[in-house]
């Protein structure tokens, strides 16, 4: 093999280590890019074969991702879990303080205020000042009932308006997809690109926090994105953008084509929302409106059946505009301390009715159970929900840096190998521009005895 063939060989050495300490510089440099996978420069051993002409020799093969699409898939996937339990939970504490367990407070401590209240009465049925604390307390305990459904209201209109921008969220996202996917297209060069292919793979990333999908890898490089592996979302370089329709009791997500796909939504932040919105509050309400309901209807049927102070049938003391509304519309009406009936149509001026009303605080009046008992598994429902989802996301995150770390070691950038890598090659280059230089003075001291 003669000087010349050497020298070739020798300088294409030093470009192939040239852009091997390249692939490891950009490495080092994006170590911390969301998205990013570690690059690998190939290398290629040249054919050998004096007798034919063939010098050996190495040249660059081409760049190798690291990048697992098994990995990638478990992280979007717990990432998805993650965000929903996180949601869940978060919604779920601004539903808890709502739903006062000890009974001091809130809807309990009302019902215990009114109950002592008709027990002081039975005691004095004719004491005026006894008559118009059971009708303060009354009022009372409707202010407890509508201050808990408007409470239950207001966490609907807040999850309405993350539902909103949980949509706004997935369409953006789904704007960057479209023009990377565009890029790619127009640009061969792109799909190689490692710094595309971690502004993908990022943003693939957010998009698992909101929402479950599936994506499709098409020849020309390009994702298709489907929406719980049905409705496009990103094709090419077309986007079809969601709305969310919070008009109504039911927030109901659509499709570009107004097609209704919120049972598409099962994950992510966005499907613990609509859960929220659509399933656990509702339940909540209605188990609250009928509550409300019942004890004002038990309460005025009792009144109703004995006399007052008059000898009158006895007025209601509740009143709310429709079942499904009873405890965002529970009031007292406008009845006076004397038309309280505390006596039995059999025993005028006695407290025969006004025992009875005390009777109802112990009394199987809603499915076997009494009042305060019914409210009181209300609230052990929202509790339980509530330490159900917290011990699920402490699991869920576990589970999610295990699959982060499992992703890391296989297409992570680990700095000491880096640095390893950059001292091989630098020394790999200093020796092929060793043997360049010492070729280079051969062949010119070659020429010098030729001449």
């Amino acid at each position: 093999m003669g000087l010349f063939s050497s020298m070739i060989i020798s300088a294409e050495a030093l470009r192939v280590f040239e852009k091997a300490l390249t692939v490891t510089q950009n490495n080092v440099s994006n170590a911390q890019t969301p998205g990013y996978a570690r690059q690998r420069a190939l290398f290629e051993a040249m054919p050998l074969d004096t007798d034919m002409g063939l010098p050996g020799g190495v040249r660059f093969g081409a760049v190798q991702s690291a990048r697992d699409q098994y990995a990638e898939q478990a992280v979007r996937q717990q990432t998805g879990r993650h965000a929903e339990l996180e949601q869940r939970q978060a919604e779920l504490e601004r539903l808890e303080p709502l739903f006062d367990a000890r009974g001091e407070a809130g809807i309990p401590g009302a019902l215990n205020r009114l109950f002592q209240g008709f027990s002081a009465w039975s005691v004095a049925p004719n004491n005026a000042v006894a008559r118009g604390a059971v009708i303060e307390r009354a009022r009372y305990m409707a202010a407890a009932f509508v201050e808990t459904a408007q409470g239950l209201m207001q966490s609907s209109v807040a999850a309405d308006q993350q539902i909103r921008n949980g949509v706004d969220a997935i369409n953006n996202l789904a704007r960057t997809l479209k023009d990377l996917n565009t890029q790619q297209r127009h640009d061969f060069r792109s799909a190689s690109d490692p710094a595309i292919d971690a502004q993908v793979n990022n943003t693939l990333e957010q998009l698992a926090e909101y929402v479950d999908f599936t994506t499709l890898k098409q020849a020309d490089g390009s994702l298709t994105v489907l929406l719980g592996g049905q409705t496009a979302l990103v094709i090419g370089d077309r986007q079809f953008e969601i709305s969310a329709d919070t008009s109504s009791t039911q927030a109901v997500l659509r499709d570009a084509e107004n097609r209704d796909i919120t049972a598409q939504f099962s994950g992510g932040r966005l499907g613990a929302l609509l859960e929220i919105k659509n399933t656990t509050i509702p339940s909540f309400s209605a188990d609250l409106n009928r509550l409300a309901a019942g004890l004002a209807d038990r309460v005025n049927a009792v009144l109703a059946a004995g006399v007052d102070s008059n000898g009158w049938p006895g007025a209601a003391l509740f009143a709310y505009n429709s079942t499904d509304a009873a405890a965002a519309t529970l009031r007292v009406t406008s009845i006076l301390p004397e038309e309280l009936a505390a006596a039995t149509p059999d025993a005028p001026g006695g407290n025969g009715n006004a025992l009875q009303l005390t009777q109802l605080a112990d009394s199987p009046e809603i499915d076997g159970t009494s009042f305060m008992e019914y409210y009181g598994t209300l609230a052990r429902q929202v509790g339980r929900a509530l330490e159900t989802t917290r011990e699920d996301q402490q699991t869920q995150e576990q589970m999610l840096l295990q699959t982060e770390a499992f992703r890391s070691q296989i297409s992570g950038v680990s700095l000491d190998e880096e640095a390893a890598l950059l001292i091989e090659f630098q020394r790999s280059y200093q020796a092929s521009a060793r043997l360049v230089s010492i070729l280079d003075q051969l062949t010119e001291e070659t020429i010098n005895l030729a001449r």
